[in-house]
């Protein structure tokens, strides 16, 4: 499981616009989940820009604090202002320990410096998907699904039903139920194809050349012979 983050919270009543919250530095947010009464709520702007800052923060069980209390949730939703990428609200879904959920978890791909494929063959690593949908419970929610590059050779992929996964951890029932997938893969470089190209073409030239130069003794040997027998 990952590790739990943190933020402040306060409950919001109805009077308190989203404006005026967000000209004081704070941004309305709403609690949701089941078996439970939604909830609005305001935290502060700078927080959340905070935890904003870790990339896998969508993949994170987040403790809310309100006063003595504290709700675990996971983050759903952040809304933000076109004009100026600013957060303007955030949904929130409550979590528990019999909370089973199905959410994007960030890929984290190692060891493609000594990859077989790349180190030894002189391919190059395409990542064909960056996040991978799982189902699991909440106290299980991994914050990232790492994939070891280091065995991959030349020209293979490595496919979503190929991922290891953490125990109590599974694909979701939309890629279960769909066609596998590749989410990384080693193929041929273009630096490689472009020499390959120049190979050829050369090689054409040289057995254009070739063929002129047959064609020119031909000739030649053609032209001899009718003045000779002339």
């Amino acid at each position: 499981m990952s590790e739990v983050t943190t933020i402040s919270a306060e409950v919001r009543d109805n009077l308190s616009t989203a404006k005026i919250l967000r000209k004081s530095g704070e941004i309305p947010a709403i609690v949701y989940g089941q078996g439970s009464e939604t909830k609005l709520i305001k935290i502060l702007e700078k927080d959340l820009v905070k935890i904003l800052e870790n990339p896998s923060i969508f993949s994170q069980v987040i403790e809310l604090n309100e006063n003595e209390d504290a709700t675990k949730v996971i983050l759903k939703e952040v809304q933000v202002n076109p004009s100026n990428d600013k957060p303007i609200h955030v949904d929130f879904q409550t979590v528990s320990e019999k909370t089973n959920i199905t959410i994007n978890v960030p890929l984290k791909f190692t060891n493609e410096e000594i990859c077989v494929g790349v180190k030894q063959e002189g391919g190059m690593i395409s990542h064909l998907k960056n996040e991978i949908e799982l189902t699991c419970n909440a106290q299980n929610l991994p914050e990232f699904i790492e994939i070891d590059m280091q065995t991959i050779e030349l020209g293979s992929n490595i496919m979503q039903s190929q991922i290891i996964l953490p125990e109590g951890v599974s694909l979701s029932n939309n890629i279960l139920n769909s066609q596998d997938q590749p989410v990384a893969s080693v193929s041929v470089t273009r630096a490689a194809l472009d020499i390959d190209d120049e190979i050829a073409t050369t090689e054409g030239e040289e057995e254009g050349a070739e063929e002129s130069a047959d064609a020119a003794e031909t000739s030649e040997d053609s032209n001899s012979d009718s003045e000779s027998k002339e």
